[in-house]
């Protein structure tokens, strides 16, 4: 079989990673697998080091909205698919998604076509133009046969909601996460000594980009707040992005000094992980955060904005608790929550860990690779 992967950048972030686990899937099972990206991206090395994987990297081809640059890459695709005749054509992301499908169409290509919508093109963020200006253009992308393979329930309900495909095109598969590595027993002390911290000190850890889709500024208001309550907490964003400055402002002018910090890009997570006693995620919109997942199969409490598909991973005070996007208030108090009750924390990270059970990465890539008309080996 024949797969071409389709996503905008290689940035350290769920699309690119589930992208690039099925990627290895079929790579294991024999199968000739193309990628194309454009340049740059903190997992971009990790592609260069799949043994026989296809690179096709475009330089031209840019996260930002170029009309000449995206009309010339468009037609390229095009091009590439009639050549090439691939039997799968998956696209990852926004905007890989929507030339993807395009050029495919344009192509008048055979394969089976591919949307993974990781989260859609429109959000809660944009102006209502723009949002009506993409949420036609994901009409116009969803030709019929062409499938919608949704990360979550909630992902799925809201192309739905917005006429978006047809139901008989529609697929959802939650995503996978490599839980043996998260699972294992790691020496939290001597990680938490590495780390510099005390071990009295209780860390309450965010892993995400600083964009306003993570809203870190809610993250360091609410830390801000906790921080009062909780004199040993520390607060960690593992992540980097253009609000970094901006929130490190907000918390040290809360009073936290070095009780906060911004660890930039790390690829040590499952250390982090294991060090930290409660997992915090203040996303303004989602399609299903892999944090959410990776924590709780971690074994750790997780405070998360209800929104789209996390509380499809996350139930309020089973294994964690769910907060409206934007309440700093409401996340700092459950954060006290669980800083004061060793025992709450122990309880849920418990029933977080058993509920990681469901996202397991085997499962993800035998559902996702059947609908190319083959299951994984």
């Amino acid at each position: 079989m024949k797969v071409l992967h389709f996503v905008t950048r290689l940035d350290l972030g769920g699309a690119q990673e589930a992208c690039l686990d099925l990627c290895r899937a079929l790579l294991r099972r024999g199968d000739e697998v193309h990628l194309l990206t454009g340049s740059g991206g903190e997992l971009l090395e990790d592609a260069r080091r799949m043994p026989g994987l296809v690179l096709h990297l475009w330089p031209d081809w840019r996260h930002a909205v170029s009309p000449l640059a995206d009309a010339r890459c468009l037609l390229r695709l095009a091009r590439l698919l009639r050549e090439q005749g691939f039997d799968v054509v998956h696209t990852h992301s926004s905007k890989a998604g929507l030339v993807g499908r395009l050029a495919a169409r344009l192509s008048g290509t055979r394969a089976t076509v591919v949307h993974h919508v990781h989260g859609w093109s429109f959000n809660p963020l944009q102006r209502e133009a723009g949002r009506r200006a993409t949420v036609w253009l994901e009409r116009l992308a969803a030709r019929p046969g062409f499938l919608l393979l949704a990360c979550s329930e909630a992902t799925s309900a809201e192309g739905r909601r917005h006429r978006i495909g047809r139901d008989e095109d529609r697929r959802v598969v939650h995503y996978g996460i490599e839980r043996p590595a998260l699972l294992r027993r790691r020496p939290r002390a001597a990680i938490r000594r590495r780390l510099g911290l005390a071990p009295r000190d209780l860390l309450v850890l965010q892993l995400g980009n600083l964009k306003p889709q993570k809203d870190p500024l809610t993250f360091a208001r609410a830390a801000v707040l906790a921080g009062s309550a909780l004199p040993r907490a520390r607060f960690w964003i593992a992540g980097d992005g253009p609000l970094r400055e901006e929130t490190e402002a907000l918390a040290a002018s809360g009073g936290l000094a070095d009780r906060f910090r911004v660890l930039g890009w790390r690829r040590d997570v499952p250390e982090l992980l294991a060090a930290a006693d409660v997992m915090v995620l203040t996303s303004r919109f989602e399609g299903l955060p892999l944090a959410v997942l990776r924590a709780m199969a971690a074994g750790l409490p997780v405070v998360a904005t209800a929104v789209n598909g996390t509380p499809e991973a996350v139930h309020h005070g089973e294994t964690g608790f769910l907060v409206p996007p934007g309440d700093a208030e409401g996340t700092a108090a459950a954060i006290v929550r669980l800083g004061r009750d060793p025992a709450l924390r122990r309880r849920l990270g418990r029933a977080a860990r058993e509920g990681s059970a469901g996202f397991a990465q085997a499962r993800f890539r035998h559902e996702v690779l059947s609908l190319y008309g083959r299951g994984a080996a």
